[in-house]
């Protein structure tokens, strides 16, 4: 066998702060077989500079790209630069011990080893963190083989699956699996390789479980394509297909609104494509990195948003002058808006806020948001119930105001294409909760299963921590788990089932507003999901207190408000004998997607400004 020599792929992103340590491991191998590609991946840091000396050496090879392309593909440019055949991977922000690549080496030295890999480090104690385990022999628990414990013979024709392909924390599904059938995997049983953790680890943020997510991952490398995301084994997100139909271009009409929108667009963000096709131009200035996965940020995989460059952001909205800021929606991008607004306090400023009052009191942020509802030209509020809760802090103004829910969908999501009843087809009740089950016991889905009636849950947050499969035990025959529907399904998939359960919330306010929670005053965005659907919602009664979403739901007649399980069952059996609920919802159902307000919010936003124009 020829003597072992390894071509080292260190992709990098921003990672200047660790880069030279990484390098510097490399050089300290006791086995000096090796070569050394580093692809900079559109690095916007100071990674150029933080490297300049090392690039001298002739055993380093140094690729730039322009833009971030993504991971898979960086690699893939790696193992077309590389001279040796067998490949080795360093990331900027991780580190081999010394005897790393010797380790490898002994077990590649074996013909049927197609892939070795170490054992992995992955935190060092001190006294101001300190955890029980800090390293595995082989892998780490619920996680797969990272790329700095990892050596493998140079294949030809297999490559890393890339950004254009779909996007995945999982590297197994990214490469490993292609070598499965080519050899043995083979561990070291040495820890000789460390895995450095932080907040911007690719894993972190692509996956929901450590609190990342699509919008995470496309605020920190700032894609320009509709992303395919593979979240968990039941959910997979494709924008190219949910966005297909958004991204034609509109010339703008006479005297057209120039809007610029600042902060995040949370749930359902192809809403605005629709002031598009109102004939506004949009510009958007970004919140710089979400917190949570659904506050949705430029650059946008739909319309023709034109993206603002926080870097110099006062200078380019200068330039822009838009008749109005529209900040939005959640409470992370409240200190963000707050200060975009303070800056700009000639331009009218519309104010439209979700969730949640009580998320700004725990994050510091209380003060801001009451100051912006103040200072705001125009207030838009979730519904008429928070309307009234801020008039508890805000004085007495004449400052327009308007209703509308923040996370309405397109329009085109409400389809024709509505689906039998699976009662109807296989007997039984069936009920439907998308999103997380809350306020539902197992007693009370055993219950329900007692009296023939189905669960169907769609997780819509990360399945592994969510999807309930310990209720297969309660009610095996009646409780059923699902994959992700994404909103183009809706219409077709949901309206199978015959109600859809809303937040099991039971009121403590007694009537009165300054004791009302969040959970009182919000509108699930689920509402507009079963709307699309034509089902009717199943919501708790509480018709001694004050909560937003029963007084929505009691006013247009569209759901059943139910004291207890008993009582779920009874007018359950009622509803799809006289399917009175589900009518009343087909009828009102359009209210619930954003283009139906369209009109009426622009003549707000007209109304604002010269509202605005008198008050200077």
């Amino acid at each position: 066998m020829s003597e072992i020599r390894f071509s080292v792929l260190m992709p990098t992103y921003n990672q200047c702060a660790f880069i030279r340590r990484a390098i510097l491991s490399l050089m300290q191998q006791t086995y000096d077989k090796w070569e050394l590609i580093i692809i900079n991946d559109g690095c916007t840091d100071e990674t150029e500079e933080f490297i300049a000396d090392y690039l001298a050496d002739e055993r380093i090879t140094y690729i730039k790209n322009e833009e971030n392309t993504g991971l898979g593909h960086a690699l893939n440019q790696g193992l077309d630069a590389a001279r040796y055949d067998y490949i080795a991977y360093l990331p900027s922000d991780d580190f081999y011990f010394p005897e790393h690549l010797a380790h490898l080496t002994q077990r590649l030295e074996n013909q049927d080893v197609i892939l070795a890999f170490s054992g992995i480090q992955f935190e060092m104690n001190d006294t101001i963190q300190y955890r029980n385990e800090t390293q595995h022999e082989v892998i780490c628990p619920n996680s797969c083989l990272q790329l700095v414990q990892v050596a493998h013979k140079k294949i030809q024709d297999i490559f890393w699956t890339e950004r254009s392909e779909f996007l995945t924390e999982d590297l197994f599904l990214m490469f490993w699996h292609k070598l499965v059938d080519k050899g043995y995997f083979l561990p070291t049983n040495t820890i000789s390789a460390f895995w450095t953790t932080h907040p911007t680890q690719r894993h972190r943020l692509i996956s929901e479980k450590y609190g990342g997510g699509l919008n995470i991952y496309r605020s920190y490398y700032k894609p320009r394509i509709p992303l395919r995301l593979r979240v968990s084994k039941k959910k997979y997100i494709d924008e190219s297909q949910l966005y297909k139909n958004y991204r034609k271009s509109f010339p703008a009409k006479k005297k057209a609104l120039k809007i610029l929108l600042v902060g995040e667009l949370a749930y359902n963000p192809e809403r605005i494509y629709a002031l598009e096709e109102a004939g506004c131009q949009l510009y958007g200035l970004w919140m710089p990195r979400p917190i949570y996965s659904f506050a949705t940020v430029g650059p946008l995989p739909f319309g023709n948003v034109k993206d603002v460059s926080y870097d110099n952001w006062k200078e380019e909205i200068e330039k822009i002058s838009p008749d109005l800021i529209y900040g939005l929606l959640n409470s992370a991008a409240v200190p963000f808006v707050y200060e975009t607004v303070n800056y700009f306090k000639t331009i009218p400023f519309i104010w439209h806020f979700k969730e949640g009052p009580s998320a700004c009191l725990k994050i510091g942020c209380w003060d801001k948001l009451i100051s912006l509802y103040h200072h705001a030209s125009g207030r838009i509020y979730l519904n008429e119930t928070t309307h009234d809760w801020y008039a508890q802090f805000l004085p007495p103004a004449k400052t327009p105001t308007f209703i509308l829910d923040g996370d309405l969908p397109k329009v085109e999501y409400f389809s024709s294409k509505f689906s039998p009843k699976l009662s109807e087809l296989q007997g039984g009740i069936h009920t439907v909760v998308t999103g997380r089950l809350i306020g539902i016991t197992d007693e009370g889905i055993r219950h329900l299963a007692e009296n023939d009636i189905h669960v169907h849950l769609y997780t819509e947050n990360y399945y592994e921590g969510n999807g309930r499969e310990d209720l297969l035990k309660v009610a095996p025959n009646h409780f059923h788990i699902h994959g992700h529907v994404s909103a183009d399904k809706w219409t077709e998939e949901l309206s199978q089932y015959d109600a859809g359960w809303l937040h099991g919330h039971r009121s403590t306010n007694n009537g009165n507003l300054m004791m009302a929670t969040w959970d009182d005053l919000n509108l699930p965005a689920r509402i507009s999901t079963y709307a699309a659907a034509g089902i009717p919602i199943l919501i708790p009664n509480n018709s001694k207190h004050i909560v937003a979403s029963n007084r929505l739901i009691e006013e247009l007649g569209i759901g059943i408000l139910y004291d207890n399980i008993d009582d779920v069952v009874c007018q359950l059996k009622a509803e799809i004998v006289e399917r009175g609920s589900m009518n009343k919802m087909i009828k009102y159902r359009y209210r619930f997607c954003f283009d139906y307000h369209v009109s009426e919010l622009l003549n707000f936003f007209r109304k604002v400004i010269i509202y605005a124009k008198n008050q200077l």
